[in-house]
């Protein structure tokens, strides 16, 4: 399906003067059952975990994928089958899977402060606060948003056409859309509230985590591909009268982006066997991907763009999209710098830094 429908001639023509995303690939990953991928059976999903998400991310990395896929279904999906109560799964979780409901999330990386506040009034809330640069967001129809609520954080589902929200839209730089949100006194009703939780903050520490898992998955299939297609170059561009290919130094880079493409993925691969341990291994491992993937992927993307010449650097080649997709997943969640330190500061508690990675407390 998606060697079908994401050709990068014929997406780069389809969507270089209109939008990025298509409605019907949407509907078409619905049937495909992908949109209800990870929901319970009982909230109308099929119970897949995260090592299915994780194939099915590397392959939207591998093509250039720009539809909501993370936001909608392994992020705000994942905060509502968390923490959501029956009727709000009932309500939501179906919908998502059908392709009707899209969803943005408008909060920082795991551990951060929320930067909305919320105040009760009435029987409902009002949230006040901004965010720049939410990611999907003008493809969304509701936002998650993580509140401050009293000593604790709440998260809060809100209309995107509700009155009190403005969303500024732009492009990002891997041929996708953000947004700058504002919620200027938006009101909402007490059932926006996901759950009844006091304080939600490890609830969306587990989500962001899961996330980063399927984020660092779609790195990959980037990284891969950015692999192949350089190693296609030095075979088939002549220099002095002889392919790239057979220049030794070219050749050595050539082995050292191959390394690490497969650090990457093995370091992927082990948050993504990490996801349902205990909180402290959970993170060690979610960061650990994190940093170390952001770090392949900078030098991949820049051996890439090295190998090519200044061609790389075009909107007309698939390279040069590739490498800015990596530096979008760079900043993504919490930066490589970010995520560095909190492994640093995780693995000097020696319960985490000596408890296993894979299994879950059960």
């Amino acid at each position: 399906m998606l060697a079908e429908n994401y050709d990068f001639a014929a997406r780069h023509a389809d969507t270089a003067g209109g939008p990025a995303w298509a409605d019907d690939i949407w509907r078409q990953f619905a049937e495909m059952g992908w949109l209800a991928m990870p929901f319970s059976e009982e909230d109308g999903g099929l119970g897949a975990g995260m090592v299915e998400i994780s194939i099915l991310m590397e392959a939207f990395g591998r093509h250039l994928v720009v539809e909501p896929y993370l936001s909608t279904v392994v992020l705000c999906g994942g905060l509502v089958a968390a923490i959501g109560t029956p009727e709000q799964r009932a309500d939501i979780l179906p919908a998502i899977g059908e392709g009707s409901l899209r969803f943005a999330y408008m909060g920082g990386a795991a551990g951060s402060e929320a930067e909305v506040e919320a105040a009760q009034n009435g029987d409902g809330y009002v949230l006040t606060g901004s965010r720049k640069s939410v990611i999907d967001a003008p493809m969304a129809d509701r936002l998650v948003v993580p509140a401050k609520l009293g000593g604790g954080t709440g998260v809060y589902v809100v209309e995107c056409a509700a009155p009190g929200v403005t969303i500024r839209p732009h492009r990002t730089v891997q041929n996708g859309y953000a947004a700058d949100v504002e919620l200027a006194g938006a009101q909402v009703a007490a059932s926006a509230l996901l759950g009844d939780q006091e304080d939600a903050s490890e609830a969306i520490d587990c989500a962001l985590d899961h996330a980063i898992a399927a984020l660092s998955a779609d790195a990959v299939g980037a990284i891969k591909r950015l692999v192949e297609e350089t190693i296609e170059y030095t075979k088939t561009r002549e220099q002095f009268g002889r392919p790239l290919s057979k220049f030794q130094v070219l050749q050595h880079r050539m082995v050292d982006m191959k390394v690490a493409e497969e650090e990457a993925r093995a370091v992927t691969l082990l948050a993504v066997l990490s996801v349902d341990a205990d909180a402290g291994a959970r993170r060690r491992a979610v960061s650990s991907a994190k940093s170390k993937v952001g770090r392949c992927a900078r030098f991949v993307g820049q051996s890439a763009i090295q190998t090519h010449g200044a061609i790389g650097t075009t909107q007309e080649l698939s390279v040069g999209n590739y490498v800015k997709r990596l530096m979008v997943f760079e900043t993504l969640f919490g930066s490589t710098a970010h995520h560095t330190e909190r492994y640093a500061a995780i693995i000097d508690d020696p319960e985490i830094a000596g408890a296993s990675l894979l299994l879950s407390p059960s």
